[in-house]
């Protein structure tokens, strides 16, 4: 089983498969997260289609999405859904907030996009994708809610959130020392994944809504969908 999909556009792209849960263990071949820097590659896409996905759904921004415009919209190989879940690069945007500060925003303030995504999601049966720009923060924080509906431990979503830095930072360097423009060096710090940050927005969504599944029926989520939600990577 391939947790890390190495790739040249498409970064961090790992499956959520192959975590201890309340059914057992998290099925591979389920869900893809990741970042989407560019259009993707012949690599990019050989790993989309060895994973069998047919669905991609997009969090960046709208101002994001109209910059640089999704390869996978229009593309009758790929069911594409545009939902934001922050106006703008959260590594980017609100520099006053801290990064837990600016996941509580998401979580709050986008609440119905959430829903959203989450409506879809529950619907699937296919193999999907979700990703922002570097695929930690909008895609961390749905992959945490993913991983706590399936009964996932809080160590190991808070060691799924970890990792990302692992996998961006040889893009981020890059990006940097090439000049893109993708990448404003002034703001490296934002791209790290420090294990607090995740441990802040469990304990949030704990205190706040009783956990993953309160905050699903927060949002307005019938109770068939939470449940196609606990059963989503088994």
């Amino acid at each position: 089983m391939q947790r890390y999909y190495a790739g040249d556009n498409i970064i961090n792209c790992r499956d959520l498969g192959g975590y201890v849960c309340r059914g057992g263990v998290t099925s591979f071949g389920k869900a893809l997260r990741a970042g989407v820097l560019r259009d993707p590659s012949e690599k990019d896409l050989a790993n989309l289609r060895s994973f069998g996905v047919k669905t991609v759904i997009d969090l960046r921004g709208i101002e994001e999405a109209n910059d640089m415009p999704s390869y996978f919209k229009n593309n009758p190989e790929f069911d594409y859904h545009h939902i934001t879940l922050l106006e703008a690069n959260p590594a980017m945007a609100k520099s006053d907030l801290s990064m837990a500060e600016l996941y509580k925003l998401c979580l709050s303030d986008y609440s119905e996009n959430f829903a959203k995504v989450l409506h879809i999601i529950a619907s699937l049966n296919a193999p999907f994708m979700f990703h922002c720009f570097c695929g930690k923060d909008r895609t961390g924080m749905l992959a945490a809610l993913l991983l706590s509906a399936a009964g996932v431990c809080r160590e190991d979503i808070i060691a799924d959130y970890e990792v990302s830095y692992t996998y961006i930072k040889p893009f981020i360097e890059r990006e940097i020392r090439n000049n893109s423009g993708l990448i404003w060096d002034g703001a490296y710090e934002r791209f790290y994944s420090p294990g607090e940050n995740m441990a802040q927005i469990l304990d949030f969504i704990e205190e706040k809504f009783g956990g993953a599944e309160g905050y699903f029926r927060k949002i307005g989520l019938a109770e068939t969908e939470i449940e196609a939600l606990r059963t989503k990577l088994l």
